[in-house]
């Protein structure tokens, strides 16, 4: 076992982190610290195999060594319920655990659960039999994968409710599209993003995924342009906007550079042309941002320093101060939350709300 899962352990690295948090919006009035549950919080897991005498195993990597796992409490009851359960059943069927390198989780706090078996073979229709049996026995779906191949036993993902304060919303979380891995923690992001309140002009959001605050975001203002660079997730978005029968959503595939650019009028995307989308026709005054842990490139900071307000969601806390240091030269922060959102690691994912500061006579 990597993890050492206790109430007491969990207090200690959160109060930790509020320090580390706490230390840099030190002048800030407005701030607010969200905790996880200190278990069965996780719902996406990916493990390698280990081979041994007796079968496969789970594994992670410590220290650089790839170590056994029998039990993992970090993730859903729903996926820890059903480990043991497939390795039996992968176990006692060579043509399932055959050049089998990967197996991951996807589960909704509804109980469905989706596996991913990931080869280094081809997948042949011996496979898609035996599948069925997992499938069937264990009530989830499976996908199979290996090069240029995916199989997908059941359906290829799982549905989530996510709930703030005063809305709910359901979105299909697809295999191989990024989604959030804490969903009682996301709920908490969501309601805090929402105490902005109702807006009277337009948002543009930047590598917006499956749509997990598009939504929530098309409720507080006028429109959403939301932008992805990834073509599953668009797929997805779509798909997502539909199920939540959103009128005022426009997206596109752009990367936040072509965005900011089309934005800027310094280039035309066939993209947005083909999807009827002229930015100029919208009253944008707020960007949303929820960028890779690395943050955000100086050129794009420079340019989402125009716009009136700033709503940043970060889970790299280095990179985040590193962009504030810069945005507060032109921007004031309104209000700010920590969301322990990976308990158990170093990492703290970060809420900051900026406006842009009126130049004074």
């Amino acid at each position: 076992m990597i993890l050492k899962i206790s109430s007491e352990n969990y207090s200690k690295q959160l109060k930790e982190k509020e320090e580390i948090f706490n230390s840099y919006f030190n002048k800030v009035t407005t701030k607010d610290i969200f905790p996880s549950s200190h278990h069965s919080f996780r719902h996406r897991c990916e493990f390698g195999v280990l081979n041994s005498d007796h079968g496969i195993k789970y594994s992670m990597i410590k220290d650089n060594e790839r170590i056994e796992i029998e039990t993992y409490p970090i993730c859903s009851k729903s996926i820890q319920e059903l480990m043991k359960k497939l390795l039996k059943i992968v176990n006692q069927e060579q043509v399932l655990y055959k050049k089998l390198f990967q197996i991951e989780f996807q589960s909704s706090r509804s109980m469905e659960v989706m596996v991913s078996l990931i080869y280094h073979k081809e997948l042949e229709t011996s496979w898609v039999e035996k599948a069925n049996l997992i499938k069937d026995s264990l009530k989830c779906s499976v996908i199979g994968r290996s090069k240029k191949q995916k199989l997908i036993i059941g359906q290829d993902y799982v549905t989530e409710e996510y709930k703030s304060t005063n809305h709910s919303f359901k979105l299909k979380l697809y295999e191989q599209c990024f989604s959030q891995t804490n969903p009682d923690v996301c709920d908490q992001i969501i309601g805090w993003i929402e105490g902005i309140g109702k807006k009277n002009s337009d948002i543009l959001e930047l590598h917006c995924g499956l749509g997990t605050f598009t939504i929530p975001l098309s409720r507080l203002f006028n429109n959403v342009i939301a932008t992805e660079n990834s073509r599953p997730s668009l797929v997805a978005l779509e798909k997502n906007i539909k199920l939540n029968k959103c009128k005022n959503i426009k997206n596109a595939r752009l990367s936040g550079k072509e965005t900011l650019e089309a934005y800027e009028k310094k280039r035309a995307f066939r993209r947005l042309i083909n999807k009827k989308i002229d930015l100029k026709e919208y009253n944008i005054k707020s960007i949303f941002v929820d960028p890779p842990r690395e943050g955000i490139d100086q050129d794009t900071i420079s340019k989402i320093s125009h716009f009136d307000e700033i709503i940043y969601i970060s889970c790299g806390f280095e990179s985040l101060k590193r962009d504030i240091d810069i945005l507060n030269k032109t921007h004031e922060i309104k209000k700010v939350a920590m969301f322990d959102q990976f308990p158990y690691t170093d990492h703290i994912e970060s809420g900051v709300i900026l406006e842009k500061i009126t130049p004074t006579d």
